[in-house]
């Protein structure tokens, strides 16, 4: 029938959209990992002139290799980070019942401890539990948690920063959300949050590869779920994600 047709053109189509993707994702993989060798050897060769043939080397001669080594080792950061946002969908997520509550407390002392100066307050949810695979909700919070320690940096001491991880409900589904007071962003360019090294601020602003929300799009997706964020220029951002998982007692 003309119906089981259309099923079956969509069943391919969407196989053939799958197949296709996993290509590209090898592709890119192969591309980073195969990039790190020539420009780990332009890195080491800069540094060796530095180091070595210094006194031949007048201020401004210095001063242009110490730029292609700094400029290697931002490239090499992107690198790493392309490797791993590949390296997401490169294995079979392992399902268990995960304490997100746990990760967020487990990521904010990190954050605290690699910034002993900064005074932030954290206000995290107890309870909070979903069934995901641990390592990649490891990362999702700590990327999360991470976006927002970076975007409240500048936040002055008399507003104090604010970071707070926390449960909504929507329609009957849980939703998970982080939310900052910090720089915020234009909600007319939403549509690029989580796109690769798609930056809403410049790098001198905020430092950062622009890879950390584009693999939390990622976890989150292959976990069947979805990510989305509301904010404000200058008053802080919100970023939600759900999973397909009904709140108990709730309508179905």
């Amino acid at each position: 029938s003309k119906v089981a047709r259309d099923i079956t053109d969509q069943v391919r189509a969407k196989d053939a959209a799958e197949a296709a993707n996993r290509e590209l994702e090898a592709f890119s993989y192969s591309v980073a990992h195969d990039l790190r060798a020539p420009l780990r050897g332009m890195s080491g060769f800069a540094r060796v002139l530095l180091e070595g043939y210094r006194d031949k080397l007048d201020a401004e001669g210095q001063d242009w290799l110490q730029e292609i080594v700094l400029n290697a080792q931002k490239m090499a950061a992107l690198i790493d980070a392309l490797l791993s946002l590949a390296r997401l969908t490169r294995s079979e997520p392992r399902y268990a019942r995960v304490d997100l509550s746990a990760l967020a407390r487990e990521a904010a002392d990190q954050l605290a401890a690699a910034d002993a100066g900064r005074d932030v307050e954290w206000v995290i949810e107890a309870g909070m539990v979903a069934t995901l695979d641990l390592s990649l909700a490891r990362a999702l919070v700590g990327n999360l948690l991470g976006n927002a320690w970076k975007f409240t940096s500048k936040v002055s001491a008399s507003r104090r920063a604010c970071i707070e991880v926390g449960t909504t409900e929507v329609e009957g589904r849980r939703v998970f959300f982080v939310r900052d007071n910090g720089a915020g962003f234009d909600m007319a360019f939403a549509d690029k949050l989580f796109g690769p090294f798609q930056r809403l601020h410049t790098v001198d602003e905020f430092p950062g590869t622009g890879i950390g929300l584009a693999t939390v799009q990622r976890i989150v997706r292959r976990h069947g779920g979805r990510v989305w964020a509301e904010g404000r220029v200058d008053g802080g951002a919100t970023f939600y994600f759900a999973f397909n998982e009904v709140v108990s007692g709730s309508p179905q």
